[in-house]
C-alpha cells in the first residue's frame, strides 16, 4: 500500500454489539418505534426525521440514558485489541455514528478507550424532552444525519485510503464511495442488491485478519 490507511467504523452494531437507539428505545420509546424504523430503512422516511420521531418519544433523564448505556451495551469483542493495533502502528480509526454524541461518549468511555475521534449527530435535552440536532449537515445528502459519505470522500482527497466498517442503513453512503468496504447485516444485504463491492465479515478480528492478508498491516 502506497496510500497512508485510514478505518472509519460506524458505531452501533459495528463497534458495538448492541444498537444503542434500539436499546434506549426499547427501554423508554414509544412502542411504535419499529414501525419509523422500517420506513427508514424502506426508504419512505428519512433518517433524519426517523431519528427525531422516535427520540421525542422517549421519556428518560441523562442518568437513566448513561446507566442504561453503561449496563447494556458492549464492544464487539475483536474491537479493542483491533484499535490497540492500528492506534500503535499510527493508522487512524474514526467512528462515524448515524447515531449520538452522548451514546459513543459515554460506552467508549466505560470500555476504557476514550478518547477516539468520532462524528456523530448531537442529542440534546429541552424542557423534558430529547431533541436531535445535526453538527455536521452535508450539502449533497438530506437524508442521512450527517452523510458518512462526505467524511470518506474528505479523507481521499487527503490522500488516505479509506477502509469502512459497517452494518445498516446510515452506512450506506459511506459504502459507496469508500475505498474497501467490510459489510454485514442489513449493509451487506443492500451492498449486494446494488452490486457495490463489500467484504463480509462477523467480528474486528475478521477484518483484521483480512487486511492481514492483504499485506496492508
Amino acid at each position: 500500500m502506497k496510500q497512508p490507511l485510514l478505518i472509519a467504523c460506524d458505531f452501533d452494531g459495528t463497534v458495538t454489539k448492541q444498537d444503542t437507539l434500539v436499546e434506549i428505545l426499547d427501554r423508554y420509546g414509544s412502542a411504535s418505534w419499529r414501525s419509523v424504523q422500517d420506513q427508514v430503512v424502506a426508504g419512505t422516511l428519512s433518517i433524519r426525521e426517523g431519528l427525531r420521531q422516535e427520540m421525542s418519544s422517549v421519556r428518560a433523564d441523562l442518568h437513566q440514558l448513561k446507566n442504561l448505556l453503561s449496563e447494556r451495551v458492549a464492544l464487539d469483542a475483536g474491537f479493542p485489541p483491533f484499535f490497540s493495533r492500528m492506534r500503535n502502528s499510527g493508522i487512524p480509526v474514526v467512528l462515524l455514528s448515524g447515531g449520538f454524541d452522548l451514546c459513543v461518549e459515554t460506552v467508549m468511555q466505560r470500555h476504557g478507550l476514550w478518547p477516539v475521534p468520532y462524528l456523530a449527530n448531537r442529542l440534546v435535552r429541552d424542557n423534558g424532552s430529547w431533541r436531535v440536532e445535526y453538527p455536521h449537515p452535508s450539502a449533497a445528502c438530506d437524508n442521512c444525519g450527517h452523510c458518512k459519505a462526505d467524511a470518506v470522500k474528505a479523507w481521499k482527497e487527503q490522500g488516505y485510503f479509506t477502509v469502512f466498517v459497517g452494518n445498516g442503513v446510515t452506512d450506506r453512503c459511506a459504502a459507496e464511495v469508500a475505498g474497501l468496504t467490510f459489510a454485514k447485516d442489513e449493509l451487506a444485504a443492500w451492498c449486494a442488491t446494488q452490486k457495490i463491492p463489500a467484504v463480509a465479515y462477523a467480528t474486528f478480528h475478521d477484518i483484521e485478519a483480512d487486511l492481514n492478508r492483504r499485506g496492508w498491516l
